[in-house]
């Protein structure tokens, strides 16, 4: 776990930021955090801890190939298969 306090990241909870009951979490990665992933080291949450079922694992990877592998790893690990949606647009889009 990163000890200094600028290679931590920042993050909050937003419940129903933009309303209609969707919970919205927050990260900022300052550079010294983004530092501390590079070589492959993680950051990560447990957010069960305030309520909510999501844990978020964040680790730094040389490119998409190598980032990839560590999730196909960590899926076939437990006997799993996935859907691959990298192409797909999951970014929040503003109220209408």
């Amino acid at each position: 776990m990163a000890q200094d306090i600028e290679s931590k990241i920042v993050f909050g909870v937003a419940p129903e930021l933009n309303g209609g009951g969707v919970t919205t979490v927050l990260l900022g990665i300052p550079a010294g955090a983004w530092e501390h992933m590079k070589d492959g080291k993680t950051h990560n949450f447990d957010l069960t801890k305030i309520g909510l079922p999501i844990r978020i694992l964040l680790y730094g990877a040389e490119n998409h190939t190598t980032a990839m592998k560590m999730v196909e790893g960590h899926i076939s690990d437990r006997g799993l298969s996935y859907l691959d949606q990298r192409r797909e647009d999951f970014s929040i889009k503003p109220k209408s």
